[in-house]
């Protein structure tokens, strides 16, 4: 019998699968991290059997479906079980198409319960296959004659950036006993892996992603101008400051290094983020920025420069980002076709049917210095300096 981990242990094993590049252990990880997702749904729908109050559904979680959604998941179970599923979902997908309200509300998902993909600057960009970024620590207004200098000037603070260069794909596995569920579970389970799937591999990325080979650009990554990238390794990771505490004149010091742009534009930073392993925050970063007080009880999250701490289990032990979310931008979008297709790549038992979900995506910070890595392997707690001026006597 196959030990099945609960949801939160096979994401960090996926994570960590991600990590190694090695395709056997992601489809491995990715297979456990399904198994986890259909277990935790399913029982919640077992509990739920003979419930048929609307209303009560809605409180235990369970979505209403719309009218387009439900039309949509009684097909895709009329055509998983038919002799040639492939074709039966291709034809479809080609006619009906994934209803956009579906991924319009595993988007919203995304932003609401992932603390640093709510702080991104994160948009849907649907079909669209470009996207302007606004450099918004430039002044774009002019004044005088419009002339072709001063277009030049103002229109210098957008880039344009493509947005289906990059593809974050899962695979989702369907049993067929799970098919008889019905169309709800059938919707709960495509939007819970997709969510958590998508959520993963955009951690990931945000914060190592190489930029190559479908990827996107993490902040890790050194992106300036004139960087060498190389084929496979792609933009090469940054130089990490090796901090040791978090004393106003250190971390001044460190903040001051993201406060203006390549461009030498001030920067606003009253959004600053950092980012480290859930480990190293009970370690290294929580015993940094708390202190005791008088009466014996703890104040926390004490940085000179207000500071927002996220936990990434992206985030390699020892490191940490400090970023500004605001200058990292994130479009996702997806293909006319759809965003599930039916995949002969993968191959499973018999009784299972596969299916590929793809999304398009880009991802990367405005210029190198909206986020810098540091080393904080050697990082000191927290304790109060005092300090004793003697007085000299007069004469």
């Amino acid at each position: 019998m196959i030990k099945i981990e609960n949801k939160d242990v096979s994401a960090s094993a996926l994570v960590q699968a991600i990590k190694t590049g090695n395709e056997s252990e992601i489809n491995k990880a990715m297979e456990n991290f399904q198994n986890a997702i259909a277990m935790q749904v399913a029982e919640k729908f077992e509990n739920l059997q003979g419930e048929n109050d609307n209303k009560i559904l809605a409180q235990r979680g369970i979505r209403q479906l719309t009218s387009k959604e439900r039309k949509f998941y009684e097909k895709w179970i009329e055509s998983a079980k038919t002799s040639n599923p492939k074709q039966a979902f291709t034809d479809l997908i080609g006619i009906e198409g994934m209803p956009e309200t579906i991924i319009e509300d595993v988007y919203r998902d995304l932003t609401d319960n992932h603390p640093l993909l709510s702080k991104i600057r994160f948009q849907n960009v649907g079909y669209l296959t470009e996207w302007l970024l606004n450099d918004h620590s430039t002044t774009n207004y002019a004044w005088g004659d419009i002339n072709a200098e001063i277009t030049a000037e103002i229109t210098s603070g957008f880039k344009k950036i493509k947005i289906n260069q990059n593809k974050l794909s899962a695979f989702i596995l369907i049993a067929k006993d799970m098919l008889e569920l019905g169309p709800n579970f059938l919707d709960a389970y495509v939007r819970t892996l997709l969510k958590d799937a998508i959520a993963i591999g955009l951690e990931n990325g945000i914060v190592n992603g190489k930029g190559v080979n479908g990827e996107i650009i993490g902040l890790n990554r050194k992106i300036a101008k004139g960087t060498t990238i190389n084929e496979e390794t792609g933009y090469p990771v940054k130089e990490a400051i090796e901090v040791t505490d978090f004393r106003p004149a250190t971390y001044g010091s460190l903040v001051a290094k993201i406060v203006k742009t390549e461009k030498g534009h001030y920067r606003k930073y009253d959004d600053l983020s950092l980012i480290c392993n859930p480990i190293d925050y009970l370690t290294k970063i929580m015993p940094a920025s708390t202190a005791q007080n008088t009466n014996g009880t703890y104040t926390n999250n004490i940085f000179p420069v207000p500071t927002d701490v996220i936990q990434s289990v992206a985030v390699d032990e020892g490191k940490a980002l400090l970023f500004v979310p605001s200058d990292y931008f994130v479009g996702l979008g997806n293909a006319k076709d759809g965003v599930i297709e039916y995949s002969d790549e993968y191959k499973f038992l018999e009784d299972v049917r596969t299916y590929k979900t793809k999304l398009f995506a880009t991802g990367r910070a405005y210029d190198d210095t909206v986020a810098i890595l540091l080393d904080i392997s050697k990082l000191e707690p927290l304790y109060i300096t005092v300090l004793n001026k003697e007085e000299t006597p007069a004469g």
